[in-house]
């Protein structure tokens, strides 16, 4: 028997001198829970962005967009004026030429310069506002040789009724 190991009485089994059989690598009742179906797992959010960060980015982000926007209408604004002066200038030396005498012209010449230089150099990034007081000064500027030839062209429709 002894060289056989049949398990007989006083022999110690596979498992090793006071080890359960149900032990995993021989460490008993503490590998059985190890190795056991292990409890529920407590995960906590430790990534991304908690909802006050979120918040906050988002409100950024508005404030950006919004920004974005009123440059657009800056920019917008910007190029109005600049069409403006350009149309004025074609205007004074064609068809309101009639309508604008020289010592009136010279003026208004001089304010278009003026405008366009603006525009170019300290109105380059202006706000919208800027743009629009410019423009409505040169349509006030206007007024006089525009008012002349609306004046003879309602007189015109009146002759030929």
């Amino acid at each position: 028997d002894e060289a056989g190991g049949g398990g007989g009485e006083g022999e110690e089994d596979s498992f090793g001198a006071g080890q359960e059989a149900g032990a995993v690598g021989g460490k008993g009742a503490a590998a059985d829970a190890l190795f056991s179906r292990p409890a529920p797992l407590e995960i906590e959010r430790s990534f991304g962005l908690t909802e006050s960060a979120l918040a906050t980015l988002l409100d950024e982000e508005e404030a950006m967009a919004a920004t974005d926007a009123e440059i657009e209408r800056a920019l917008a604004a910007k190029n109005d004026l600049e069409a403006s002066v350009y149309a004025a200038r074609a205007d004074l030396s064609d068809a309101l030429a009639p309508f604008a005498s020289e010592a009136e012209r010279a003026p208004l010449e001089s304010a278009l310069c003026e405008t366009e230089e603006w525009i170019y150099d300290e109105g380059e990034d202006a706000p919208r506002e800027a743009y629009q007081a410019k423009a409505d000064a040169l349509s006030q500027l206007m007024a006089v040789p525009r008012g002349r030839a609306a004046l003879r062209a309602e007189r015109m429709a009146d002759a030929d009724r």
